[in-house]
């Protein structure tokens, strides 16, 4: 009884070890917050093109990355596109300080989500 018992928490382990190592719903916090946020940046279409182009990278990075974690996928590669992307909006002079304050905060918790992630 007590082999069985010892062989049925050898399973379990490795399972609860996998589950920790990927908080899906975190990601899902995460992404989901830097995306309303980013909606949030009011006159965007004034910018200059090359600054429009960067929030569309990043709005599409996002949605993008949304759907991955929709199918418990990260791809690290988009993550780092699009913090790149939304540091590039930060630095637009015509986004008002609130405003970078938070995509700065969003920024550090992508980076966060990237690097605690347990990639495969």
């Amino acid at each position: 009884m007590r082999s069985l018992a010892l062989l049925s928490l050898c399973f379990a382990i490795p399972a609860l070890v996998s589950a920790q190592e990927h908080d899906w719903d975190r990601a899902h916090r995460v992404v989901g917050k830097a995306q309303e946020d980013l909606h949030r940046i009011e006159h965007w279409d004034a910018w200059a093109e090359g600054d429009r182009g960067h929030y569309q990278a990043a709005e599409r990075n996002l949605a993008d990355v949304r759907k991955d974690l929709d199918q418990n996928r990260l791809d690290r590669g988009r993550i780092e596109a699009t913090i790149v992307e939304i540091e590039h909006i930060t630095h637009v002079d015509r986004l008002d300080a609130h405003a970078r304050e938070i995509l700065t905060e969003d920024v550090r918790e992508l980076r966060r989500l990237r690097d605690e992630w347990h990639w495969r």
